[in-house]
């Protein structure tokens, strides 16, 4: 990077923090604009996941929604009062050890830690088996199993998730602070890997897995490890999805949110960590835009939307917003110097 993109990109961190400082500071003068940069930063965060196992490394995972689940019950037991805690669970108990402590603010980064660590050792149960034997659509249909599963335990396991009832009270600690901080992180993170020699050997891996093998990579270690990574990024996103909402139920991570996850890596441009974090604003608002769609004409017509939406792009638009390239300061120039040339063009 040169010295002059190294100042760039200090001056937009800057501003990027400054916004936040502000938006988080005047968010009830502007509500609307406020929960939608919150769930674009959100649907990006699990979205950059998403791209590291779909788009780099090439492996059809449709269980992005379980991991969100894991990491939003855990963040959620962590941080919900015991006052809330015993008016929730007024039928079954809590179970232990949950029923004996409730983090402070202070801790709720630890919370979404630990909601992403649970997701990563999901993760590894599932990984282990399926990604050593699976590839293409069964593993696909192996992902999605999973998160099946996990659905269906969040809905019977009373003691912990009460049940289809869900969690009300959920202290809302997330604001743009929180979800633009760890989206940033996390894609910064996830930006250094795709550059790294480990990225590259994901990369060879999307291509062909026994060229790959041949060349001596580890193709299973890598996938793996590619996996944990989106599974990490999922379970932080769920926990700060459920503390921006206030509530939580099985439902809210049915198997829709990877459908929601997999229009946007799509958007964005499969192996595009740049179209992931861009695509998933625009997500957010044109799904918070089409909200009135569910009630004034068909309830679930938005998802019809969606869907036309997803179709379209892959009709016409197939490489994305990006393709597989990444945002830099010198393309977005090129760019504008092209825009300039033709707008002169046009004028002349």
């Amino acid at each position: 990077m040169t010295r002059s993109n190294r100042i760039l990109t200090f001056l937009f961190l800057l501003g990027l923090a400054l916004f936040v400082w502000w938006g988080d500071k005047h968010s009830d003068q502007f509500v609307f604009l406020w929960r939608v940069l919150n769930f674009g930063a959100i649907y990006a965060l699990a979205a950059v996941g998403y791209t590291v196992i779909n788009g780099i490394t090439g492996q059809f995972s449709l269980g992005p929604h379980g991991f969100m689940l894991l990491g939003g019950y855990l963040t959620t037991l962590f941080m919900l009062p015991m006052h809330q805690k015993k008016v929730v669970w007024l039928f079954t108990p809590l179970s232990w050890p949950f029923n004996q402590f409730t983090l402070p603010y202070s801790g709720f980064i630890l919370a979404l830690i630990a909601g992403g660590i649970l997701a990563v050792l999901a993760s590894l149960v599932v990984g282990i088996p399926a990604l050593r034997a699976l590839r293409g659509d069964y593993l696909a249909i192996a992902t999605f199993g999973f998160g099946e599963i996990l659905y269906v335990l969040a809905c019977n396991f009373m003691g912990l998730t009460n049940g289809a009832m869900g969690v009300k009270g959920i202290p809302r600690y997330t604001n743009l602070a929180w979800s633009v901080g760890a989206l940033a992180v996390l894609t910064y993170a996830a930006v250094r890997l795709k550059n790294s020699s480990y990225g590259r050997a994901l990369r060879a891996i999307r291509e062909d897995e026994l060229a790959a093998e041949s060349m001596g990579i580890n193709v299973f270690r890598h996938k793996l490890l590619a996996f944990m990574f989106s599974a990490f990024c999922a379970g932080v996103a769920g926990g700060l999805m459920a503390t921006l909402i206030g509530t939580i139920t099985p439902d809210l991570f049915r198997f829709f949110m990877t459908f929601y996850l997999l229009m946007i890596i799509v958007l964005g441009g499969l192996g595009s960590i740049s179209g992931a974090v861009v695509a998933g604003f625009i997500f957010a608002a044109i799904f918070e835009a089409l909200r009135f769609v569910d009630t004034a004409v068909v309830p679930g017509m938005r998802m019809v939307v969606f869907a036309v939406l997803l179709i379209l792009v892959m009709l016409f638009f197939r490489r994305g917003l990006f393709g597989r390239e990444e945002f830099t300061w010198d393309w977005l120039w090129h760019g504008a110097k092209r825009a300039w040339r033709w707008a002169w063009a046009k004028m002349s």
